[in-house]
């Protein structure tokens, strides 16, 4: 399956959450809580309103009137945000993103074994097909240590140890690698990491979104949590009051 629509495929439906939560959310603060402003307005006078429901109610008339100031803000944000991601720098630096740059540089590694073993396997010169490699992991920062590999192979050097001083492939990739050129086994060694670096990236990315899931649920569960409670705290307030 191809990269780009199996990782949508994954991200619709926690993408689909945030988006319901988010609407959800900015409904109840904006539309629903200001009724209740004209009802608590003596006990925000006397000093006494709980501090979450005068932070409520803060929020909600700041959103109201600049709502829509900060909505075109962010949508500007995120126009340049893709546009400087569009960008070398930008590639290179969502290539070195903690999370989700590590799912993808493993992606990478396993597109570039596969490539460079099907390669060698039909007979194309190393450093041709290195190159090739090189273009296909879609990678900035792997292309760029491969091609450092590249002139040291040149060099004289074998595979292994300019992948391995680059620090950008698993340390198991680079010695299965290494142990395939002795044994002179490289394409076959190859197209084995690269079955087996997607597998396992494929499962990691799976339960991330797994488990990202249930966050967004309890984070949506939360904030209704929130607003509920300081909606209810000044009502039980004068309730108790009024009883006494």
């Amino acid at each position: 399956m191809d990269l780009r629509k199996r990782t949508i495929g994954a991200i619709v439906y926690p993408a689909f959450l945030a988006a319901v939560g988010t609407i959800v959310v900015n409904v109840l603060i904006i539309f629903f809580v200001p009724k209740f402003a004209e009802l608590f307005k003596k006990l925000r006078d006397r000093g006494e309103l709980p501090f979450i429901t005068d932070w409520l109610l803060w929020t909600s008339e700041n959103m109201r009137t600049w709502g829509l100031l900060i909505l075109a803000a962010l949508v500007a944000a995120a126009w340049f945000a893709r546009r400087w991601l569009r960008t070398e720098d930008g590639k290179r630096w969502g290539d070195r993103l903690p999370v989700v740059g590590a799912i993808f540089r493993q992606l990478a590694v396993a597109r570039f074994c596969r490539v460079l073993g099907t390669l060698l396997h039909n007979g194309v010169p190393i450093l041709r097909s290195l190159e090739i490699a090189s273009d296909a992991t879609a990678n900035r920062v792997l292309s760029a240590a491969i091609q450092d590999a590249t002139e040291n192979i040149s060099a004289g050097q074998p595979l292994a140890a300019p992948l391995a001083e680059s620090g950008q492939f698993p340390v198991i990739v680079v010695e299965m690698i290494g142990v395939a050129e002795q044994a002179n086994t490289l394409e076959t060694v190859l197209l084995d990491i690269a079955d087996g670096l997607e597998r396992r990236t494929w499962r990691r990315l799976d339960l991330a979104v797994r488990m990202l899931e249930p966050v967004l649920l309890l984070v949506i569960a939360s904030v209704v949590l929130v607003v509920v409670i300081a909606l209810l705290l000044p009502v039980l307030k004068m309730s108790t009051t009024l009883g006494s």
